[in-house]
Protein backbone atom coordinates (compact mmCIF):
# COMPACT_ATOMS: atom_id res chain seq x y z
CA UNK A 1 0.00 0.00 0.00
CA UNK A 2 1.30 3.45 -0.91
CA UNK A 3 0.38 6.61 1.03
CA UNK A 4 0.78 10.13 -0.36
CA UNK A 5 1.40 12.76 2.32
CA UNK A 6 0.33 16.23 1.22
CA UNK A 7 1.80 19.15 3.18
CA UNK A 8 3.36 22.51 2.34
CA UNK A 9 5.03 22.83 5.74
CA UNK A 10 8.79 22.46 5.46
CA UNK A 11 10.41 23.59 8.71
CA UNK A 12 8.32 21.40 11.00
CA UNK A 13 9.50 17.76 10.58
CA UNK A 14 6.12 16.36 11.72
CA UNK A 15 5.10 14.78 8.40
CA UNK A 16 8.53 13.28 7.74
CA UNK A 17 8.59 11.77 11.24
CA UNK A 18 5.10 10.35 10.78
CA UNK A 19 5.93 8.83 7.38
CA UNK A 20 9.07 7.23 8.77
CA UNK A 21 7.18 5.85 11.77
CA UNK A 22 4.53 4.34 9.52
CA UNK A 23 7.09 2.65 7.27
CA UNK A 24 9.08 1.31 10.24
CA UNK A 25 5.97 -0.13 11.87
CA UNK A 26 4.45 -1.66 8.72
CA UNK A 27 6.87 -2.83 5.98
CA UNK A 28 3.91 -3.31 3.65
CA UNK A 29 3.35 0.44 3.44
CA UNK A 30 5.36 2.82 1.28
CA UNK A 31 5.09 6.58 1.65
CA UNK A 32 5.81 9.54 -0.55
CA UNK A 33 5.45 13.26 0.10
CA UNK A 34 4.34 16.15 -2.06
CA UNK A 35 3.80 19.82 -1.31
CA UNK A 36 0.96 20.26 -3.82
CA UNK A 37 -1.48 18.02 -5.67
CA UNK A 38 -1.65 18.29 -9.46
CA UNK A 39 -4.06 16.64 -11.88
CA UNK A 40 -1.19 14.51 -13.17
CA UNK A 41 -0.70 13.04 -9.68
CA UNK A 42 -4.35 11.99 -9.72
CA UNK A 43 -4.72 10.84 -13.33
CA UNK A 44 -1.30 9.44 -14.19
CA UNK A 45 -0.04 7.88 -10.95
CA UNK A 46 -2.33 5.03 -9.87
CA UNK A 47 0.12 3.61 -7.32
CA UNK A 48 -0.92 5.52 -4.21
CA UNK A 49 -4.23 4.60 -2.59
CA UNK A 50 -4.52 7.04 0.31
CA UNK A 51 -4.01 10.79 0.45
CA UNK A 52 -3.07 11.92 3.96
CA UNK A 53 -3.61 15.68 4.05
CA UNK A 54 -2.12 18.16 6.52
CA UNK A 55 -2.91 21.89 6.96
CA UNK A 56 -5.56 22.21 4.26
CA UNK A 57 -5.48 26.03 4.53
CA UNK A 58 -1.96 26.11 3.11
CA UNK A 59 -3.07 24.23 0.00
CA UNK A 60 -5.29 27.06 -1.22
CA UNK A 61 -3.93 30.17 0.54
CA UNK A 62 -0.16 29.94 0.70
CA UNK A 63 1.80 33.07 1.58
CA UNK A 64 0.01 36.32 0.76
CA UNK A 65 -2.34 34.92 -1.88
CA UNK A 66 -5.17 37.40 -2.60
CA UNK A 67 -8.69 36.24 -1.81
CA UNK A 68 -9.73 35.67 -5.43
CA UNK A 69 -6.70 33.50 -6.10
CA UNK A 70 -7.24 31.54 -2.89
CA UNK A 71 -10.89 30.96 -3.84
CA UNK A 72 -9.88 29.58 -7.24
CA UNK A 73 -7.27 27.38 -5.60
CA UNK A 74 -9.85 25.99 -3.20
CA UNK A 75 -12.30 25.26 -6.04
CA UNK A 76 -9.60 23.31 -7.87
CA UNK A 77 -8.48 21.50 -4.71
CA UNK A 78 -11.96 20.26 -3.83
CA UNK A 79 -12.53 19.06 -7.41
CA UNK A 80 -9.30 17.07 -7.16
CA UNK A 81 -10.35 15.54 -3.86
CA UNK A 82 -13.75 14.55 -5.27
CA UNK A 83 -12.12 13.02 -8.34
CA UNK A 84 -9.68 10.86 -6.41
CA UNK A 85 -12.48 9.57 -4.18
CA UNK A 86 -14.46 8.60 -7.29
CA UNK A 87 -11.40 6.57 -8.29
CA UNK A 88 -11.77 4.59 -5.06
CA UNK A 89 -8.93 6.29 -3.22
CA UNK A 90 -9.26 7.46 0.36
CA UNK A 91 -8.60 10.77 2.12
CA UNK A 92 -7.27 11.02 5.67
CA UNK A 93 -7.05 14.47 7.25
CA UNK A 94 -4.96 15.40 10.28
CA UNK A 95 -6.60 18.25 12.19
CA UNK A 96 -3.70 20.49 13.21
CA UNK A 97 -5.97 23.56 13.41
CA UNK A 98 -9.74 23.98 13.36
CA UNK A 99 -9.57 27.59 12.17
CA UNK A 100 -6.86 29.79 10.69
CA UNK A 101 -5.26 31.50 13.68
CA UNK A 102 -5.24 34.97 12.14
CA UNK A 103 -8.73 34.61 10.63
CA UNK A 104 -7.33 34.89 7.10
CA UNK A 105 -9.89 34.06 4.37
CA UNK A 106 -12.46 33.09 7.01
CA UNK A 107 -15.15 32.25 4.45
CA UNK A 108 -12.79 29.94 2.56
CA UNK A 109 -11.62 28.36 5.81
CA UNK A 110 -15.24 27.61 6.69
CA UNK A 111 -15.92 26.14 3.25
CA UNK A 112 -12.78 24.00 3.26
CA UNK A 113 -13.56 22.71 6.75
CA UNK A 114 -17.17 21.94 5.85
CA UNK A 115 -15.97 19.80 2.94
CA UNK A 116 -13.06 18.01 4.58
CA UNK A 117 -14.79 17.27 7.90
CA UNK A 118 -17.79 15.84 6.04
CA UNK A 119 -16.12 13.96 3.18
CA UNK A 120 -12.74 12.77 4.51
CA UNK A 121 -12.76 9.00 4.90
CA UNK A 122 -10.95 9.34 8.22
CA UNK A 123 -10.04 12.21 10.51
CA UNK A 124 -6.98 12.16 12.75
CA UNK A 125 -6.97 14.33 15.87
CA UNK A 126 -4.28 14.53 18.54
CA UNK A 127 -6.48 14.71 21.63
CA UNK A 128 -9.98 14.26 23.03
CA UNK A 129 -10.53 18.03 23.09
CA UNK A 130 -10.26 18.25 19.29
CA UNK A 131 -12.50 15.20 18.84
CA UNK A 132 -15.16 17.01 20.87
CA UNK A 133 -14.71 20.16 18.78
CA UNK A 134 -15.16 18.22 15.55
CA UNK A 135 -18.32 16.62 16.93
CA UNK A 136 -19.76 19.93 18.13
CA UNK A 137 -18.88 22.06 15.11
CA UNK A 138 -19.26 19.55 12.27
CA UNK A 139 -21.41 16.75 13.73
CA UNK A 140 -18.72 14.19 12.92
CA UNK A 141 -18.14 11.35 15.36
CA UNK A 142 -17.47 8.33 13.13
CA UNK A 143 -14.10 7.73 11.55
CA UNK A 144 -12.41 10.12 14.02
CA UNK A 145 -9.20 8.64 15.39
CA UNK A 146 -7.33 10.01 18.42
CA UNK A 147 -3.60 9.43 17.97
CA UNK A 148 -1.27 11.68 20.03
CA UNK A 149 1.33 14.06 18.65
CA UNK A 150 4.76 12.42 18.50
CA UNK A 151 7.93 13.57 20.21
CA UNK A 152 11.05 15.32 18.90
CA UNK A 153 13.58 13.20 20.78
CA UNK A 154 16.68 12.72 18.66
CA UNK A 155 15.42 15.04 15.94
CA UNK A 156 17.58 17.97 17.04
CA UNK A 157 21.12 17.92 18.49
CA UNK A 158 21.36 17.62 22.26
CA UNK A 159 25.01 18.23 23.09
CA UNK A 160 25.25 21.60 24.86
CA UNK A 161 24.69 21.46 28.65
CA UNK A 162 22.83 24.12 30.60
CA UNK A 163 25.80 26.18 31.76
CA UNK A 164 27.32 26.35 28.28
CA UNK A 165 23.94 27.16 26.72
CA UNK A 166 23.44 30.07 29.11
CA UNK A 167 26.94 31.34 28.47
CA UNK A 168 26.41 31.32 24.70
CA UNK A 169 23.12 33.22 25.10
CA UNK A 170 24.67 35.61 27.64
CA UNK A 171 22.17 34.61 30.32
CA UNK A 172 23.30 34.76 33.98
CA UNK A 173 23.91 31.31 35.42
CA UNK A 174 21.92 32.06 38.60
CA UNK A 175 18.79 33.42 36.87
CA UNK A 176 15.46 31.63 36.63
CA UNK A 177 14.84 31.39 32.88
CA UNK A 178 11.49 31.34 31.08
CA UNK A 179 11.46 30.44 27.38
CA UNK A 180 9.00 30.96 24.55
CA UNK A 181 10.37 29.27 21.42
CA UNK A 182 8.92 29.11 17.93
CA UNK A 183 7.27 31.26 15.32
CA UNK A 184 5.89 34.40 16.95
CA UNK A 185 2.33 35.19 15.90
CA UNK A 186 -0.33 37.31 17.61
CA UNK A 187 -2.51 34.37 18.69
CA UNK A 188 0.40 33.06 20.78
CA UNK A 189 0.08 35.94 23.25
CA UNK A 190 3.73 36.96 23.50
CA UNK A 191 2.78 40.61 23.90
CA UNK A 192 0.83 39.75 27.04
CA UNK A 193 3.69 37.55 28.30
CA UNK A 194 6.23 40.37 27.98
CA UNK A 195 3.94 42.87 29.71
CA UNK A 196 3.17 40.43 32.53
CA UNK A 197 6.82 39.53 33.03
CA UNK A 198 7.75 43.21 33.35
CA UNK A 199 4.92 43.89 35.81
CA UNK A 200 6.22 41.19 38.14
CA UNK A 201 9.64 42.85 38.44
CA UNK A 202 11.83 39.77 38.88
CA UNK A 203 15.44 41.04 38.69
CA UNK A 204 16.86 37.53 39.01
CA UNK A 205 14.83 36.09 36.12
CA UNK A 206 15.26 36.17 32.34
CA UNK A 207 12.65 35.82 29.61
CA UNK A 208 13.94 34.33 26.35
CA UNK A 209 11.89 34.78 23.18
CA UNK A 210 13.22 33.13 20.03
CA UNK A 211 11.68 32.57 16.62
CA UNK A 212 10.66 34.03 13.30
CA UNK A 213 8.10 36.88 13.37
CA UNK A 214 6.27 36.80 10.00
CA UNK A 215 4.10 39.89 10.65
CA UNK A 216 6.25 43.09 10.50
CA UNK A 217 3.74 45.04 12.60
CA UNK A 218 3.80 42.39 15.32
CA UNK A 219 7.60 42.32 15.17
CA UNK A 220 7.69 46.06 15.82
CA UNK A 221 5.23 45.66 18.71
CA UNK A 222 7.29 42.94 20.39
CA UNK A 223 10.54 44.86 19.94
CA UNK A 224 8.93 47.95 21.44
CA UNK A 225 7.59 45.98 24.43
CA UNK A 226 10.92 44.22 25.03
CA UNK A 227 12.73 47.55 24.75
CA UNK A 228 16.19 47.61 26.24
CA UNK A 229 15.27 45.61 29.33
CA UNK A 230 18.31 43.41 30.07
CA UNK A 231 16.13 40.62 31.49
CA UNK A 232 14.19 40.19 28.24
CA UNK A 233 16.16 38.64 25.41
CA UNK A 234 14.39 38.75 22.05
CA UNK A 235 15.96 36.69 19.25
CA UNK A 236 13.84 37.34 16.13
CA UNK A 237 14.60 35.16 13.15
CA UNK A 238 14.56 31.52 12.14
CA UNK A 239 16.05 29.24 14.78
CA UNK A 240 18.45 26.75 13.23
CA UNK A 241 17.99 23.07 14.20
CA UNK A 242 21.30 23.01 16.05
CA UNK A 243 20.31 26.16 18.02
CA UNK A 244 17.13 24.70 19.51
CA UNK A 245 19.15 22.95 22.22
CA UNK A 246 20.67 26.28 23.32
CA UNK A 247 17.30 27.78 24.17
CA UNK A 248 15.72 24.63 25.61
CA UNK A 249 18.72 23.71 27.74
CA UNK A 250 19.20 27.27 29.01
CA UNK A 251 15.59 27.44 30.22
CA UNK A 252 14.04 26.28 33.47
CA UNK A 253 10.68 25.92 31.75
CA UNK A 254 8.78 26.94 28.62
CA UNK A 255 5.84 29.35 28.55
CA UNK A 256 3.10 28.92 25.94
CA UNK A 257 0.70 31.82 26.57
CA UNK A 258 -1.55 30.98 23.61
CA UNK A 259 -4.95 32.56 23.08
CA UNK A 260 -6.09 29.65 20.92
CA UNK A 261 -4.84 26.10 20.37
CA UNK A 262 -5.97 22.85 18.77
CA UNK A 263 -2.79 20.90 19.35
CA UNK A 264 0.71 21.87 20.46
CA UNK A 265 3.89 20.64 18.87
CA UNK A 266 5.69 23.26 20.98
CA UNK A 267 4.67 21.42 24.14
CA UNK A 268 6.00 18.12 22.77
CA UNK A 269 9.24 19.85 21.78
CA UNK A 270 9.62 21.21 25.32
CA UNK A 271 8.87 17.81 26.86
CA UNK A 272 11.38 16.18 24.50
CA UNK A 273 14.06 18.35 26.09
CA UNK A 274 12.74 17.62 29.58
CA UNK A 275 11.25 21.07 30.04
CA UNK A 276 7.97 21.57 31.95
CA UNK A 277 5.54 24.14 30.53
CA UNK A 278 3.25 26.95 31.62
CA UNK A 279 0.14 27.11 29.43
CA UNK A 280 -3.48 28.31 29.50
CA UNK A 281 -6.28 26.03 30.66
CA UNK A 282 -7.67 25.75 27.12
CA UNK A 283 -7.57 23.27 24.26
CA UNK A 284 -5.01 20.47 24.60
CA UNK A 285 -3.05 21.88 27.53
CA UNK A 286 -4.94 20.41 30.52
CA UNK A 287 -4.39 16.94 29.03
CA UNK A 288 -0.72 17.67 28.28
CA UNK A 289 0.10 19.09 31.71
CA UNK A 290 -1.96 16.63 33.75
CA UNK A 291 -2.41 17.26 37.48
CA UNK A 292 0.50 19.73 37.56
CA UNK A 293 2.83 16.84 36.78
CA UNK A 294 4.47 18.45 33.75
CA UNK A 295 3.84 22.13 34.36
CA UNK A 296 1.26 24.66 35.48
CA UNK A 297 -1.95 25.97 33.96
CA UNK A 298 -3.10 29.58 34.11
CA UNK A 299 -6.63 30.84 33.50
CA UNK A 300 -6.79 33.61 30.89
CA UNK A 301 -10.14 34.99 32.10
CA UNK A 302 -8.73 35.42 35.59
CA UNK A 303 -5.59 37.05 34.19
CA UNK A 304 -3.41 35.04 36.56
CA UNK A 305 -0.43 34.43 34.25
CA UNK A 306 1.75 36.63 36.46
CA UNK A 307 0.88 34.63 39.58
CA UNK A 308 1.74 31.38 37.80
CA UNK A 309 5.07 32.77 36.56
CA UNK A 310 5.99 33.46 40.18
CA UNK A 311 4.65 30.11 41.48
CA UNK A 312 6.74 28.26 38.91
CA UNK A 313 9.91 29.30 40.68
CA UNK A 314 9.04 27.06 43.63
CA UNK A 315 8.20 23.97 41.59
CA UNK A 316 10.09 20.68 41.96
CA UNK A 317 11.59 21.21 38.52
CA UNK A 318 13.87 18.17 38.48
CA UNK A 319 10.92 15.88 39.18
CA UNK A 320 8.72 17.65 36.62
CA UNK A 321 11.49 17.52 34.05
CA UNK A 322 11.65 13.73 34.40
CA UNK A 323 7.87 13.51 34.06
CA UNK A 324 7.91 15.70 30.94
CA UNK A 325 10.63 13.62 29.32
CA UNK A 326 8.83 10.35 30.16
CA UNK A 327 5.63 11.72 28.63
CA UNK A 328 7.52 12.52 25.42
CA UNK A 329 9.29 9.15 25.34
CA UNK A 330 5.94 7.36 25.43
CA UNK A 331 4.98 9.12 22.21
CA UNK A 332 7.57 7.61 19.88
CA UNK A 333 6.82 7.74 16.17
CA UNK A 334 7.09 4.02 15.51
CA UNK A 335 4.33 3.27 18.03
CA UNK A 336 2.19 6.09 16.69
CA UNK A 337 3.00 5.07 13.11
CA UNK A 338 1.56 1.62 13.83
CA UNK A 339 -1.70 3.25 14.93
CA UNK A 340 -1.85 5.27 11.72
CA UNK A 341 -1.09 2.15 9.67
CA UNK A 342 -4.08 0.40 11.26
CA UNK A 343 -6.31 3.33 10.29
CA UNK A 344 -5.07 3.14 6.69
CA UNK A 345 -5.68 -0.60 6.42
CA UNK A 346 -9.12 -0.40 8.04
CA UNK A 347 -10.23 1.99 5.31
CA UNK A 348 -9.94 -0.77 2.73
CA UNK A 349 -11.19 -3.59 4.97
CA UNK A 350 -14.44 -1.73 5.37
Amino acid sequence: MRILYLSRVRLNPYVDLLARGVEESDPGIQTQRRRTLSWSHILLDPRWRILHLHWIELQYAYGDAPHEEAARNLDSLLRKFARLQKQGRKIVYTVHNINHHEGQHADLNQRANAWIFRHADALHVHNAFTARQVAQLYDRTTGVHIIPHGNYIGVYPQEVPRRAARARLDVPEDHFVYLCLGQMRPYKGLDELIATFLQRRMPDATLLLAGHIPDPAYARQLKRLAGDYPNIRLFPGFVLPEEIQLYCNAADLCVLPYRDATTSGAALLAFSFGSPIIAPAIGPFPELIGANERGLLFHPRERDLGDVLVQARDLPLAEMSRAARAFAEARDWRTLGAQHARVYRELFRN
